[in-house]
C-alpha cells in the first residue's frame, strides 16, 4: 500500500531510504532475538554508528546529519518497521542531543557532538522517577548538592532507556536549596563510567523488551563543566514538538504489521477455499479500516513535523500532540487486529505479530501519555494554556 509521503529534498531522501534499507536487511532479522533475552540491540548500533548515523541531528556545524524533523520522523519510522526497541531508544539518543544544542555552551556543543560524530558515543535522557510521573506535574527527588568543582546528586530513575549501554546520561534534579523546578531544575551529562553508578533494577517487561531500560541509582560527584544550562533553562527551551519521535515510532510498527498482514492475506488460503483470504468481504474490510487508519495517522505525522519546521510554538504543540496520540492507538489497533485476522497462528512466536503488538501497547503510556495528549489537544482548542510537559 502506498502511504502519503511528503517530498523530500534528494539528499534527505537518500538519508530516509539508507536507514530503511538498514531496518529492512539487517535489522529485522535481529529484533527477534533482542525481543526474546531483553538484550540491547548493539549490532544495530554499530550499524547505525559504521553508516554515520549516530549524528542525525547533530547540526552540520559540528560535523552531523542535520535532518529537519520531517526526515527525522521518518527516519525513526523506518527504523521502527525493523526494530521497534532501536527506534524508541534511538529518539531518546537524538532528544538529548537537541537539548544539548538548545542549552550547552559551544565548548559543550563542540564536545559532545564531537564525541557523538567521531566516536560514536551514545546518550540517555533518564528523567522518571519512581515515585512521580508525567501525567501531572513531575515532582523531581533528585538533588545537586554543591561541592567544590561541581556537584554531588543522589537519585534513583526508572525507566531507562539505553539502560546500560550509553555513554552519557542526561539528567535532571533540583538544586539543593530551592523547592520548584522553575527555580532550580538542573541538567547535566553524567558519565556512565562515573564511580557512583548502579542498576538497582533490570528490564524484564511486556514489550519493548531491547531497550533494556533499567532502573539506575546513582550518587555521582558531577563536575561543572557537565552542567547543561543554567538553573531553570530547561523549561524555557521548546518542547512542543517533544513527542513527535514517538509518534513516528508506534506509527513505523504499525505499517510493518499491516505489510505483513496485506502479503499474508494475499498469498494464504485454507481449505475448502481455493482463494486467498484477501477475497473474503470481513477480510476486505478489515483492511480498508487499517489502511484508512494508517493513511491518516501519516498525514498527521507530516502536518506535525511541518508545523515543528515552521517554528510556531502552540501550532506544534496541538499538531504533534495529535499525532502522538493517534499514531500509539492505531499502532494498537492495527496491531490487534492483524492477529485477530490470522487467527490463532497470530499469536505463535514465529510470526512477529504478536511481537509488534507487545511493542505497540507501550505508545499510550509513553510520555507523554495519550490522556495527557487528549488534556493537553483540548485545552489548545479551547484556547487555554497548555504544556507537553510541567515539572513542579
Amino acid at each position: 500500500m502506498m502511504l502519503p509521503s511528503p517530498p523530500l529534498a534528494p539528499e534527505q531522501s537518500a538519508l530516509v531510504e539508507a536507514v530503511a534499507a538498514l531496518a529492512r536487511e539487517r535489522f529485522a532479522a535481529r529484533a527477534p532475538r533482542y525481543d526474546a533475552q531483553s538484550s540491547f540491540p548493539y549490532e544495530n548500533y554499530a550499524d547505525l554508528r559504521q553508516a554515520g548515523l549516530l549524528g542525525l541531528v547533530v547540526p552540520r556545524a559540528y560535523g552531523g546529519l542535520g535532518a529537519d524533523p520531517l526526515a527525522y520522523a521518518l527516519c525513526l519510522l523506518e527504523i521502527a518497521k525493523g526494530c521497534p526497541a532501536t527506534a524508541l531508544t534511538f529518539n531518546m539518543h537524538c532528544t538529548v542531543l537537541t537539548f544539548v544544542d538548545a542549552l550547552g555552551t559551544e565548548s559543550q556543543k563542540q564536545r559532545y557532538f564531537g564525541e557523538v560524530v567521531q566516536q560514536g558515543k551514545l546518550v540517555a535522557s533518564i528523567t522518571s522517577e519512581p515515585e512521580s510521573s508525567f501525567r501531572d506535574k513531575l515532582a523531581l527527588q533528585t538533588v545537586f548538592h554543591p561541592v567544590p568543582g561541581g556537584y554531588q546528586v543522589r537519585g534513583l530513575k526508572h525507566f531507562c532507556s539505553l539502560g546500560d549501554a550509553a555513554d552519557y546520561y542526561f539528567i535532571s534534579g533540583l538544586l539543593a536549596g530551592t523547592s520548584s523546578a522553575r527555580e532550580g531544575i538542573v541538567s547535566a551529562l553524567l558519565p556512565r563510567q562515573g564511580a557512583g553508578i548502579a542498576i538497582e533494577k533490570r528490564w524484564d517487561a511486556l514489550g519493548m523488551r531491547g531497550t533494556v531500560s533499567h532502573t539506575i541509582r546513582y550518587d555521582s560527584f558531577i563536575e561543572q563543566e557537565a552542567i547543561i544550562g543554567s538553573p531553570g533553562q530547561l523549561l524555557t527551551i521548546d518542547l512542543s514538538g517533544f513527542a513527535l519521535g514517538y509518534a513516528a515510532v508506534y506509527l513505523g510498527i504499525a505499517e510493518a504489521a499491516f505489510a505483513f498482514l496485506l502479503e499474508y492475506a494475499k498469498t494464504r488460503t485454507f481449505a475448502p477455499s481455493r482463494e486467498p483470504l484477501s477475497h473474503h468481504p470481513v477480510t476486505q474490510r478489515a483492511l480498508a479500516e487499517m489502511g484508512t487508519a494508517l493513511r491518516a495517522a501519516r498525514l498527521l505525522l507530516d502536518e506535525a513535523a511541518r508545523a515543528k519546521m515552521g517554528g510556531d510554538r502552540a501550532e506544534t504543540m496541538l499538531a504533534v500532540n495529535q499525532a502522538k496520540y493517534y499514531s500509539a492507538e492505531v499502532g494498537m489497533m492495527v496491531t490487534e487486529r492483524a492477529i485477530r485476522l490470522v487467527g490463532g497462528r497470530g499469536i505463535l512466536k514465529e510470526l512477529p505479530l504478536e511481537r509488534w503488538y507487545r511493542d505497540a501497547m507501550a505508545g499510550p503510556v509513553m510520555p507523554p501519555s495519550n490522556d495527557r495528549c487528549l488534556e493537553t489537544v483540548g485545552k489548545l482548542l479551547c484556547g487555554l494554556t497548555a504544556a507537553t510537559l510541567e515539572y513542579q
